[in-house]
């Protein structure tokens, strides 16, 4: 097993702002994943598993790139 580069986070808004600022403070680059649309959503199924592998998948292939906010400054 390989060594954690980056990790995808899907919805790092409000509720995953937490969870993403924790994990950026023990060191890790964390990218954040759009869910899928709605049309590949509805003819793929509804799963936890089929999003975690779309989300891994966009990481991989370098699709995913944005930085998520930190969500500890000023909102201006």
């Amino acid at each position: 097993m390989g060594a954690i580069e980056q990790i995808g986070l899907e919805g790092t808004g409000c509720v995953g702002a937490g969870l993403s600022r924790w994990m950026r403070q023990r060191g890790h680059r964390i990218v954040e994943v759009n869910r899928p649309d709605r049309q590949t959503r509805r003819r793929r199924g509804k799963s936890d598993a089929v999003d975690a592998e779309a989300a891994a998948r966009a990481v991989q292939a370098g699709t995913a790139t944005a930085i998520p906010k930190t969500g500890d400054g000023a909102v201006g």
